[in-house]
């Protein structure tokens, strides 16, 4: 997205999402897993409102759009910590790549077109003083 707030909580997820992956492959303990859980899920839904808190201050003309997109993760989390509080490993395993598969895409296309609008948006109102 080429936003440095952003662009962190992105690598921060994404780090999460890995260790929980790890997690899963090692067995670890369904607590271990609810932890790690919840620490991906507390730092998607920061992340997301952060995203569409700036998206909503810049008045970007396609803010519905990318909250919706935002609500496919939602279901894709909830997805997933259903399958850890069932105790199902395969299912929280393809919730898990599921979601950082949304993420990847999101980014590519849906957060690049936010982050330029966002940077013109903040150059223009430098410009403007």
């Amino acid at each position: 997205m080429y936003v440095p707030e952003i662009d962190s909580q992105h690598q921060e997820m994404f780090s999460l999402a890995a260790e929980l992956r790890q997690a899963l492959l090692e067995r670890d303990d369904r607590i271990h897993l609810e932890a790690l859980e919840r620490c991906l899920a507390d730092a998607v839904a920061t992340h997301l409102a952060d995203e569409e808190r700036l998206l909503h201050a810049a008045n970007y003309p396609a803010l519905e759009w990318h909250r919706r997109q935002h609500q496919t993760a939602l279901s894709k989390l909830a997805a997933l910590q259903h399958g850890i509080e069932a105790g199902d490993r395969q299912s929280s395993f393809d919730a898990l790549e599921a979601l950082a598969a949304w993420m990847r895409d999101h980014i590519s296309i849906a957060d690049r077109m936010a982050g330029a609008y966002l940077r013109n948006h903040w150059r223009a109102a430098a410009a403007n003083g």
